[in-house]
């Protein structure tokens, strides 16, 4: 990425290997992008816009994303840990493959079909969020939080180690795998004999 203001308009570029550890990126529009085998950790964006841009093998823990929309993202292989998600701006859309989301949050964000595809997303915050028909399929979920969230038709199969309350998430028609299903009966508040 040039320091130089006058560039603000990235379209089908590929970022390879670039280091831009705790730098200030303000006013820039990528679309088509692909950043692979960065380090953006860190990072502040301010009054960006990523679109449809693929992240892979990249470090993007600690960003920063300051009125800056996220629209299409892919996040392959990559670490985005301890990132606020909420603070980016609409649209808003993203999906993870293969990904460690850990300490992160989506508080609120309208997450409805976004895939978490065999992830580590443990202590990540969903709560309020919109996840219908959101894949979680083989997504390592310890201590992710689930409250008031919309979890409709959401695919848990595969998935490991979540808690989710019954009574407080909407978790019509989604789907779960056994053994990691009997989980669900912990917010009951029933009596489980051997």
């Amino acid at each position: 990425m040039s320091d130089n203001n006058d560039i603000i308009v990235h379209t089908n570029k590929r970022f390879e290997e670039v280091t831009y550890e705790e730098k200030l990126v303000v006013g820039r529009n990528f679309t088509r992008c692909t950043f692979y085998k960065s380090n953006l950790k860190g990072c502040t964006f301010e009054d960006c816009s990523f679109i449809d841009c693929v992240f892979e093998s990249c470090d993007l823990s600690l960003i920063k994303l300051k009125d800056t929309s996220i629209n299409g993202i892919k996040v392959i292989d990559s670490k985005a840990i301890g990132v606020i998600w909420y603070d980016a701006g609409n649209p808003f859309s993203i999906s993870f493959n293969n990904s460690r989301l850990s300490y992160s949050s989506f508080f609120g964000k309208n997450l409805k079909k976004t895939k978490f595809t065999n992830c580590i997303a443990d202590e990540v915050d969903f709560s309020e969020c919109n996840l219908v028909m959101a894949d979680f399929g083989g997504t390592e979920l310890t201590g992710a939080r689930f409250a008031n969230t919309d979890l409709t038709q959401a695919n848990f199969v595969g998935a490991r180690n979540y808690l989710i309350d019954t009574q407080s998430n909407k978790i019509k028609k989604a789907r779960f795998s056994l053994p990691e299903a009997l989980s669900l009966l912990y917010g009951l508040e029933i009596i489980i004999q051997e």
